[in-house]
């Protein structure tokens, strides 16, 4: 019998947890056709992996993606890790809805996640649309973003909606769901989403719930707070009738230590019959710009009205104390100032002045003889906001127990780079983009034993797709898409991570894709061809399984200018 691909004796990973069993994979078209021994049979192309691992491929649940997958529509550096499906839309951050008043400022959020372009489309739909005429080389699924339906109707409005702004923000989460987004995210340490309360967010998660959706969630304190905003979340999910994914979910700088505190929230909520799931990576730190870290409000500032302001010295005072009062809790990173801990927070891009890069910023105020804040202020208008810093803000043994529990599952929370990014001197740190799945196999699975080979993957595909509601992806299985990875265990290597669990002292990160990743096939067409890309589009915009219409009239601005199991 002739197939299009034909896999050799692999040792499959079928996606269930089960372990690896030996057997052949026939593909036609799309699909994958027959799973067993398929001796006698032949295909137009065969893939020898004999000695290797063959598994679903990897779905990623938690990406920002959202625009750099139309920069760079192949998606290399997703599809060389193994990763066949992107997450998007999460963190309360979408690329639609988009209002006139507000496309400025809701571009200008999405500078950092690999640069903004010019924006067509308005609703939800719209953009899915375009995605989808551009072809992409990884399948994508996306969330509603809480923030950007927010920023559409109400800008950085500090207040709670009228009836009027609450009917719209409901209208563009029921567009958005009837397009296909498969639930909406929230960030709720991020503005706007940080100015609603919890009652809003209830009642727009109903309208996700009449759908069939989940509700994602940046939590509202990762920190000193985060007990609190588990609960908040779980609430949220059980007054609405969503399925829950409390996104990265690892306690941050000031909650260290609260994981078994939270854990026995999520185990108790799952025995009261509710559907909770955690997704987290595997990376200590971040490394935003340092102008991130501060009050919510001032991200809605122009670079120059924000430099001005810095440029105050009683308006700097102001600042460090609601900073350190954190009665709006920032986002995890903020620990690290609240906590006055500037020996981790270290200068990762300085353009205007790179000899300042690979200090910390107590290293550079004792090398100024001025205070750390003063000296944080100055760096940002120094270098015109363009300052990144990595914030090493989360202890590595606890994000190993994290990803041991059986309700989380494995991410990235990346995105995919432009290939220029690679090479560029002032790419953003990003070895999550290149190397997350790959470091996991290594070193969570191979060096360290945290995590047993058919667990990790499960956590990396069957149990992703079954919160997507996937009932053809995640499991190699008759009759399911074409999405698999074939990869050389012993060989597989994260060249992105340069040193575990930290590359401090600094050096720079290298942009440099995975080893062992041999084959990966996206909808039965192959994406890499013996660990080299092939540029093929053969992705997919995929679709909530309870979309009920393709395309709404689009919902009018206020303002102008749980899972399915597999059968």
């Amino acid at each position: 019998m002739a197939y299009d691909v034909l896999i050799r004796s692999g040792w499959v990973l079928d996606g269930t947890g089960a372990p690896a069993r030996e057997a052949d994979i026939g593909i036609r078209g799309p699909t994958i056709a027959q799973v067993g021994d398929l001796e006698g049979s032949a295909g137009r192309q065969t893939i020898d992996a004999e000695g290797r691992h063959v598994a679903p491929g990897f779905i990623d649940i938690h990406t920002h993606s959202d625009i750099g997958i139309l920069v760079e529509p192949t998606a290399e550096s997703a599809a060389r890790q193994g990763v066949t499906t992107h997450v998007i839309g999460n963190c309360g951050d979408s690329p639609a809805p988009i209002s006139d008043a507000y496309r400025e400022l809701a571009v200008h959020r999405f500078e950092y996640y690999s640069g903004a372009r010019d924006w067509t489309w308005s609703t939800y739909g719209e953009y899915l649309d375009f995605m989808e005429r551009q072809g992409i080389g990884i399948n994508v699924a996306g969330l509603v973003g809480h923030g950007a339906v927010r920023l559409a109707v109400m800008g950085f409005e500090e207040r709670g909606p009228t009836a009027a702004e609450g009917a719209a923000m409901i209208a563009h989460i029921d567009e958005a769901m009837r397009a296909g987004a498969f639930g909406m995210s929230t960030g709720l340490v991020y503005p706007p989403g940080c100015f609603a309360d919890t009652e809003e967010i209830v009642e727009l998660a109903k309208v996700v719930a009449r759908h069939g959706g989940f509700y994602a969630s940046h939590i509202r304190g990762e920190r000193e707070t985060i007990v609190q905003a588990v609960r908040e979340c779980i609430e949220i999910g059980e007054r609405s009738g969503c399925g829950v994914q409390i996104s990265h979910n690892n306690p941050k700088y000031g909650g260290i230590g609260k994981a078994k505190d939270i854990q026995r929230l999520w185990e108790a909520a799952r025995e009261r019959g509710l559907d909770v799931l955690v997704d987290n990576d595997a990376h200590p730190d971040f490394g935003p710009p340092l102008s991130h870290a501060l009050p919510q409000w001032t991200q809605k500032l122009p670079t120059r009205e924000l430099l001005v302001l810095l440029g105050d010295a009683s308006k700097r005072d102001a600042l460090q104390a609601e900073t350190k009062a954190d009665r709006r809790p920032g986002a995890g990173y903020v620990g690290l100032l609240v906590h006055e801990r500037f020996d981790r927070i270290w200068l990762l891009r300085c353009p205007r002045d790179p000899s300042k890069e690979g200090l910390t910023i107590q290293d550079l105020a004792a090398r100024r003889g001025i205070d750390p804040w003063t000296t944080y202020f100055a760096t940002i208008v120094e270098e015109e906001d363009r300052a990144v810093a990595l914030f090493d803000y989360m202890d590595l043994e606890e994000i190993k127990a994290t990803l041991r529990h059986p309700q989380v599952m494995i991410c990235s929370d990346g995105w995919v780079a432009p290939k220029e990014e690679r090479t560029a001197p002032g790419a953003p740190y990003q070895p999550c983009t290149y190397g997350e799945f790959p470091g996991i196999l290594q070193r969570l699975v191979v060096e360290e034993k945290v995590l047993r080979l058919e667990e990790a993957i499960h956590k990396m595909t069957g149990m992703p797709a079954a919160r997507l509601g996937l009932r053809d992806r995640g499991l190699v299985r008759q009759g399911f898409a074409a999405d698999l990875v074939v990869f050389d265990l012993p060989r597989v290597k994260d060249r992105a991570t340069n040193r575990w669990p930290h590359a401090f002292p600094f050096e720079n990160y290298p942009h440099e894709f995975p080893e062992g990743i041999e084959w990966v096939l996206v909808n039965g067409e192959v994406a890499v061809e013996a660990e080299r890309p092939t540029g093929r589009r053969a992705g997919r915009v995929l679709r909530h399984p309870g979309t009920e219409v393709r395309r709404r009239p689009r919902p009018r601005n206020t303002r102008r200018g749980g899972p399915a199991s597999h059968p």
